[in-house]
């Protein structure tokens, strides 16, 4: 069942990022990765070293929304076979509080690459 290995890759996405794990983050990627953001703008990084460090963007979102933790609400798969599967998903972002200030919606593609899956493109309408 490719869908349920590939929705691993994504869980531990959230997982890495809430626990602020560089390393664990970045391994749940495949490269180059491919990320189209609320304003359509197109990043494609080549390789891991390219990355944006996860401290960084974690940073950014405490200082400019308060961001606390966020949460995979639904994952959903639209499109699969044996090496790639088309995910459409929802997570929120939440303040210390607890408060939800942000649902998102996102188109995830999750690739099968040198035995393991791993996050290859998202295209969703958060900042």
């Amino acid at each position: 069942m490719s869908e349920v290995e590939a929705a691993k890759a994504i869980k531990a996405f959230f997982d890495a990022f809430n626990a602020h794990d560089g390393e664990a983050h970045l391994n749940t990627h495949h490269f180059p990765h491919i990320r189209i953001n609320d304003k359509g703008q197109v990043a494609i990084v080549q390789n891991a070293s390219e990355y944006l460090p996860l401290d960084s963007v974690l940073n950014y979102l405490t200082k400019h929304e308060g961001w606390h933790h966020s949460t995979l609400d639904s994952v959903e798969v639209i499109h699969a076979s044996p090496v790639k599967v088309h995910f459409n998903i929802q997570f929120s972002r939440y303040q210390a509080d607890g408060s939800r200030y942000a649902v998102h919606h996102s188109l995830w593609i999750v690739t099968r690459k040198d035995g393991r899956w791993g996050i290859q493109a998202r295209s969703s309408y958060a900042p």
